[in-house]
């Protein structure tokens, strides 16, 4: 039995001490050469450029496809992705509610309509049992996410797809290395897309990869992403470029520079997958052992990448009387306090964001008025008891997977030390979540008393929160 501990919140001192995080993204003296590389070379940019052409071919043979295509951003894969399915205006592609805003958005991108699915309570992916129900005459593909690095069910959204003569566009964006029945992530549909933002496993700044095994996928997501052009090889003697544009296409082209530090960072992100994993396991063996706490499910056919850790709360094995999201922000605090790096990822499901609710999906303009559908909570209930109920432990500056495994240890002991103090952590003075900028009718209001005693809206994050990544002391 651990002696009692006074919180951090009330005083106590914090268990995880300063500076104990490792920063990232990691950026090492390879990656700095290989950047150097690009710049002795004097080629910076081309849709067939060496260093683009190289950290093509070593994705698609890491993912296990034919053919890769390096975008600008991983919202410009999905959308490549979303269009080399054949999806096109007036179509509807199923997609979760949970994920993140460049999923549906790539949708919209197409011209199509993104048609909402919960998701599955345990895996916190879209829910397989519901996707039929949502399948209409316009109904041209699935879009499953492996959010937080765990591949979705997608040996039954196969059988689904091919019952029904679906497409199936993966969003791969978190899972960088994550594996599903011996398959890697991008590897199980029709196409997929990935992230380099900074904050992914594979960190390269920013840039997306779209995958496929369609040499007419390929074509397409290329012409969509060039201009609808065909663009020639780097040859000598030269291939005059035709400027022959065959639709509409966008400037979705990166450059030398991000290629080479994202092939040079792929040469690590075996080992920081490795990393996060065992870093994950030393969290859910110490906090399955506590009351209330439920660590994130992982079943025995994949495994997960471990972009994020998110933890479930339950109110009543704890003896909170209160809401769900009061009790989430009052632990954010304490844990917080305690050092660790504990956050939020999305405050909402999809549907609740005003773009996915205005009529015609249509691009805000200067001097529009919000004319807004109402967001129904009930249709998507899994989706929105998630984000009121659970902490995300990982940051974007301060992710599980670069940190040793003896933080990990700390953040355990944190919990312990949480958990034992509930009743003070629930009586203790709090800032509620608010998010900036300000939300419409935030919280939720199932979830929160009535305006009148509501506590006053504060700044965010709260002031008690970590500073920013710049102000902070440099790890030792």
């Amino acid at each position: 039995m651990r002696t009692a501990q006074t919180l951090a919140i009330a005083g106590g001192p914090p268990t995880v001490p300063p500076g104990s995080h490792e920063p990232w993204p990691e950026i090492t003296a390879a990656d700095r050469a290989a950047l150097e590389r690009v710049l002795d070379r004097g080629v910076l940019w081309g849709p067939n450029a060496p260093e683009v052409t190289a950290l093509e071919e070593e994705w698609s043979a890491y993912v296990g496809t034919r053919f890769c295509l390096l975008t600008n951003s991983g919202t410009a894969a999905l959308h490549c992705a979303v269009v080399a399915a054949g999806v096109g205006p007036g179509d509807e592609v199923i997609v979760p509610a949970f994920s993140f805003v460049a999923t549906a958005m790539a949708v919209l991108h197409a011209g199509a309509v993104p048609v909402f699915c919960d998701i599955d309570p345990r895996l916190h992916t879209i829910d397989t049992a519901r996707i039929e129900e949502l399948i209409t005459p316009r109904t041209k593909a699935v879009m499953p996410v492996h959010v937080h690095g765990l591949p979705a069910d997608m040996e039954e959204i196969q059988e689904i797809a091919a019952r029904h003569r679906l497409a199936v566009v993966e969003d791969a964006a978190q899972a960088s290395g994550g594996v599903y029945r011996g398959t890697r992530a991008g590897g199980l549909g029709d196409s997929a897309g990935f992230s380099l933002n900074g904050s992914k496993l594979l960190a390269a700044g920013e840039g997306g990869l779209f995958v496929t095994d369609d040499e007419q996928a390929l074509v397409a997501a290329r012409r969509l992403a060039i201009f609808g052009e065909d663009t020639p090889p780097l040859t000598r003697p030269a291939r005059y470029r035709a400027y022959w544009a065959h639709g509409t296409g966008w400037n979705y082209r990166s450059n030398e520079l991000v290629a080479a530090l994202a092939r040079s960072q792929l040469r690590r992100l075996d080992g920081h997958v490795a990393t996060a994993q065992r870093n994950a396991a030393v969290l859910s063996a110490g906090l399955a052992e506590l009351p209330g706490v439920e660590p994130p499910y992982v079943p025995p056919d994949r495994t997960c990448a471990f972009y994020r850790y998110r933890i479930r709360i339950n109110p009543d094995e704890l003896g909170f009387e209160g809401r769900a999201v009061e009790l989430r922000d009052r632990l954010l605090c304490a844990l917080q306090a305690e050092g660790v790096a504990a956050s939020l990822w999305q405050l909402l499901p999809l549907p609740a964001q005003p773009v996915f609710r205005r009529r015609g999906f249509s691009p805000w303009r200067p001097g529009d008025s919000e004319s807004l559908e109402p967001w129904d909570r009930d249709a998507h209930p899994e989706a929105a008891r998630l984000l009121e109920s659970s902490i995300v432990l990982g940051t974007a500056d301060e992710p599980i997977f670069n940190q040793p495994s003896g933080l990990m240890e700390r953040y355990v002991e944190a919990f312990e030390k949480v958990i034992e103090g509930i009743e003070s952590v629930a009586t203790a003075d709090y800032r509620p979540v608010q998010p900036w900028p300000r939300v419409e009718n935030w919280p939720p209001a199932q979830n929160w008393p009535p305006a009148q005693d509501r506590p006053p809206a504060q700044d965010w994050p709260p002031a008690q929160d970590r500073p920013p990544a710049q102000d902070r002391p440099p790890a030792p």
